[in-house]
């Protein structure tokens, strides 16, 4: 199967491959890697962290094709992105936190000021989340968690 680029995604490409050449080049500017740190928040200045996001979080409401274009073009140029941030975890407090949870996070991450990251893991199952037998139940005003 061969896909193609519509024209919009072809300028994106094109706007992008020369943003990440312009930015690694101030942000690195002795050819070596960019900071990462400065370089996401720098993206997030730019408004280009939420381009899959939904408008009404800050995005810029864009679709699929055009977040992979954004993430292949950064790729290309060696800028790491915050992906579980920006794919996953921005993602589930917009679909699951508080109106406050949202207000406090969404706008931190969007400028690159907020990085999230997972950890979990269980004797018996490793890294496997299908397997993990640890439970957290509700018991008046406590958890009780077993497992």
């Amino acid at each position: 199967m061969r896909l193609e680029l519509n024209e919009s995604q072809r300028e994106l490409k094109s706007r992008l491959r020369e943003y990440f050449a312009r930015l690694t080049a101030e942000m690195a500017p002795d050819g070596g890697r960019p900071d990462y740190v400065a370089t996401i928040r720098r993206m997030g200045e730019d408004g280009w962290l939420g381009l899959g996001w939904p408008v009404e979080y800050g995005g810029q409401g864009r679709g699929p094709v055009d977040q992979m274009i954004f993430v292949e073009e950064s790729h290309w140029a060696g800028v790491a992105l915050p992906l579980l941030t920006l794919g996953t975890v921005g993602p589930a407090i917009m679909q699951l936190g508080t109106p406050e949870q949202k207000a406090r996070l969404l706008p931190g991450i969007l400028r690159g000021e907020l990085h999230f990251s997972i950890g979990y893991t269980e004797p018996s199952a490793g890294t496997d989340l299908a397997s993990l037998r640890t439970r957290a139940e509700r018991d008046g005003d406590e958890w009780v968690i077993t497992g």
